[in-house]
């Protein structure tokens, strides 16, 4: 199985590792910083040099356990040493999109009680859909986009830390995080990665981070629309 580096530190940019398997999709590495797809995050893109020869990754997503580098070359040995170089300009928008998820989320949970119930992260325009939660007014819109930047410029530490499940879970509940996410994480999980914003938000997260707000920029709250009873989408992008 492939050692998840990307969760320990999200600023590698470049690696070495060695392949050990290919799959018809795509090449499995020793290790990698490469984030796979999931949780409402894209998967990383980027480019792999094995034996002099530049080989792109489209995308990295997550198969049956194992991290697939989707390319289109395959014909490798395997043991033959990787080096890995990540697209940072795309990887750090996304860094940037998801923590500032993390802060608007909790922002609807304290002002609006309303839960955060699917999210996507895209380099040009994401999205929370939040529940329950009534229309917004764009002049409500505007107001919380002032709020979240005046969050943002307070310059928050974001730090990761991992913790038996057991413990995550009663530290988590202490700092009010969503309770129906923990019930979702299957038994077999025995750690949980707990990202924190400041003493703003606490989350249980996989996903890559930047390691302070001041690097988020300032949030853009693009529009709203409805998705059925009491559920409403929101459009975010950073800049």
């Amino acid at each position: 199985m492939t050692k998840r580096m990307y969760l320990v530190d999200n600023y590698v940019k470049d690696f070495r590792s060695t392949l050990i398997k290919t799959e018809t999709e795509g090449l499995v590495l020793k290790e990698t910083y490469f984030y796979p797809e999931g949780g409402g995050q894209p998967g990383d893109k980027g480019t792999l040099f094995i034996n002099d020869q530049a080989v792109k990754v489209k995308n990295t997503r997550i198969k049956q356990g194992e991290i697939i580098h989707e390319t289109d070359t395959l014909d490798f040995p395997v043991g033959a040493e990787v080096e890995g170089k990540i697209d940072w300009k795309y990887r750090n928008i996304l860094m940037r999109s998801h923590s500032a998820q993390h802060v608007l989320s909790r922002y609807f949970q304290f002002n609006y009680q309303a839960e955060t119930v699917s999210t996507q992260l895209k380099a040009a325009k994401s999205r929370i859909d939040f529940q329950p939660l009534g229309k917004i007014t764009p002049e409500e819109l505007e107001k919380i986009a002032n709020d979240i930047n005046m969050i943002l410029a307070k310059n928050l530490p974001i730090s990761i830390k991992t913790l038996p499940r057991k413990e995550a879970f009663s530290y988590l509940r202490e700092k009010k995080y969503q309770i129906k996410y923990l019930e979702m994480v299957p038994k077999s999980i025995k750690s949980i990665r707990i990202i924190s914003i400041g003493e703003y938000d606490f989350a249980a997260c996989a996903g890559t981070h930047v390691n302070n707000t001041s690097e988020i920029g300032k949030i853009s709250l693009i529009s709203t629309k409805n998705k059925g009873k009491l559920r409403e989408r929101i459009f975010y992008s950073v800049s």
